[in-house]
């Protein structure tokens, strides 16, 4: 995905006919190139419904809860990088649609939340689901506020045609993110005599500062030996074929966050896999080896997962340089010594024409080690599973992963190529994320296989949404990691307590028996060659399977043992400093 986009008109200039507010909303959506519109109707919102039935531009999908619906809209912005739009109806469709609508925010995605409201002659009447604030109810537009770029109430109908420009823009403009506008119901149906707004465009993408990329090239030249950390920044902007130019005229290894991850072709000999959570040996040792004496993040917030748990040696005696869309994050996670804000392609463009950099090579490159064959063990190791699948997956595959110990897996065991795509919704970091971003995704990529790779406990939030993908002949493969519980929690217990408490399920859940209530394809895989017999029939079939992967809930992934330091030390009385240059965040 790549939010570098031109120039584009989105709702005209031209006088319009008189026509209510939900209608004007759906023409405007449908000239900003919205296509879909997920959520659930209800109350005060079927007014928009009305009106997204009479515009054959939009189809309306229907989730089974209002946070799957915002997960659609943020897998469908990522594939696409195109306004995402998901719409709730007051008070519980609201907040419902939250957690989804702030994790786009945190993973740099534009989505837009339309909320309704009550009507508001009602508010503060103990109208039902009232939720326009003051001390009688919740108040959804303070509550978006703190998770959305923007968050606003729209009090009369002639404020709306603004308003929406005004959020469209500002899901696009710098660092993209979530938006949210809340409709009364007496605004919804409103009606508009004035002309549409002129002048609504996605913002270009602007030149980075030249004195700026100087002191940049001026730095990298400097170096002995250097290293590239590469993050969600980076793969949104896609900057991955100027990486590549990067790393090869310099033979500098490139690491990659885990929501970096397939940034990166991981096949290239200078790859150094996943640094931080979800990575593997191999990296931290690129990373934190004696000689590197500079860092060059690529959009990257550096945050604990992304470091290690801001491991200390990622930055002493070192010196940081960073790319990043928002100049605020030049002292996050650490302080850089120098910071260039831009676009990350744009800034890497231009550092690579100062340093004269030969186009990348076109010869597909050899893996930098061998992938062993995964071994056969009883029960199945998710390990082993993984690899499997990065043998079987076909290139083009988009893979969304839950939160969970299957991103470990994931980030370990998966090596990832282009034109393939990882998509990761950390920071907010919500459970059971990858059933509606799948969703979203294939709706996107109608052409490509998707899968949904989750565990047993991510699934028992989200699992429903099978029923969605089922209805509209969805064909998401969701590769279900059962391990009887919230493994991850039942590993970092062990490791921190020498016991688990209150993590694992008494009866485990039969996600083949569910998911085939839910019109999905499904089998339960106990081997290799059960995995690898279902995972084959998945991908060729024409609508959704679910694969129910029976793993040991005891093999623990190598980089947890980081978030078991990092909490064994939160949760240390004496506990202070967080391991940043200063000792200070």
């Amino acid at each position: 995905m790549t939010t570098r986009v031109q120039e584009t008109s989105i709702p005209g200039s031209q006088p319009a006919a008189p026509q209510s507010v939900a209608t004007f909303l759906v023409r405007a959506l449908a000239q900003a190139g919205v296509t879909h519109v997920f959520g659930v109707p209800g109350g005060p919102l079927m007014p928009l419904y009305e009106a997204l039935e009479d515009c054959p531009g939009i189809e309306p999908v229907l989730a089974k809860h209002e946070e799957g619906a915002a997960f659609m809209a943020l897998g469908y912005a990522q594939v696409t990088g195109r306004l995402g739009v998901v719409c709730g109806t007051v008070g519980p469709g609201a907040l419902h649609a939250l957690t989804g609508v702030a994790s786009a925010t945190a993973d740099g995605v534009p989505v837009l939340a339309l909320t309704a409201q009550v009507n508001s002659s009602c508010f503060g009447r103990g109208g039902l689901q009232d939720s326009s604030g003051g001390n009688w109810s919740v108040d959804t537009v303070d509550a978006f506020r703190s998770a959305t770029k923007l968050s606003a109430l729209a009090v009369r109908p002639a404020q709306v045609p603004r308003l929406l420009a005004l959020a469209m823009r500002s899901a696009y403009a710098g660092r993209p993110g979530g938006v949210h506008v809340s409709l009364p119901a007496d605004v919804l149906t409103g009606r508009l005599e004035a002309s549409t707004p002129n002048g609504i465009r996605r913002p270009a993408v602007v030149a980075p500062d030249p004195s700026a990329v100087s002191q940049l090239t001026g730095a990298v030249q400097a170096a002995r030996r250097g290293v590239v950390l590469a993050g969600q920044g980076a793969k949104l902007s896609g900057t991955g074929p100027a990486l590549v130019r990067f790393a090869e005229a310099l033979s500098w290894q490139v690491a990659t966050t885990l929501k970096g991850k397939s940034v990166f072709p991981e096949d290239h000999p200078l790859s150094a896999g996943v640094f931080g959570f979800g990575g593997t040996a191999r990296a931290h040792d690129a990373m934190l080896a004696t000689d590197v004496d500079t860092v060059f993040v690529v959009g990257s917030a550096l945050g604990e997962f992304a470091t290690d748990g801001w491991d200390p040696r990622l930055v002493q005696g070192r010196r940081l340089l960073r790319i990043d869309i928002d100049p605020l994050r030049a002292g996050a996670g650490f302080e850089a010594d120098l910071h260039v804000t831009g676009d990350a392609t744009a800034v890497m463009d231009a550092l690579l024409a100062e340093l004269h950099a030969p186009p990348a090579s076109a010869v597909p490159s050899p893996l930098p080690a061998p992938v062993a064959p995964p071994h056969e063990h009883s029960p199945l190791r998710a390990s082993a599973v993984m690899t499997l699948m990065n043998q079987l997956l076909p290139k083009d595959a988009i893979i969304f992963a839950d939160n969970g110990n299957c991103l470990s897996w994931l980030g370990q065991n998966f090596v990832s190529r282009p034109p393939g795509a990882i998509h990761v919704s950390l920071n907010v970091a919500s459970m059971g994320s990858s059933a509606g971003s799948a969703i979203g995704g294939q709706i996107a990529a109608r052409n490509r296989p998707v899968v949904a790779l989750t565990g047993d406990a991510a699934f028992a939030m989200s699992g429903m949404e099978i029923h969605t993908a089922a209805e509209l002949g969805l064909p998401v493969v969701w590769v279900v990691l059962n391990n009887a519980g919230n493994a991850m929690v039942h590993n970092i217990q062990q490791g921190l307590f020498g016991r688990s408490v209150g993590s694992m399920y008494r009866s485990p859940l039969d996600v083949a028996a569910i998911a085939r209530a839910l019109g999905a394809e499904s089998t339960v895989a106990t081997s290799l060659a059960e995995f690898q017999e279902a995972l084959l029939n998945a991908l060729a079939s024409p609508t959704p399977s679910a694969i129910d992967v029976r793993v040991d809930p005891d093999e623990v992934p190598w980089a947890l043992s980081g978030r078991i330091t990092t909490l064994r030390t939160a949760f240390s009385p004496s506990s202070s400093s967080n391991g940043t240059k200063d000792g200070n965040e």
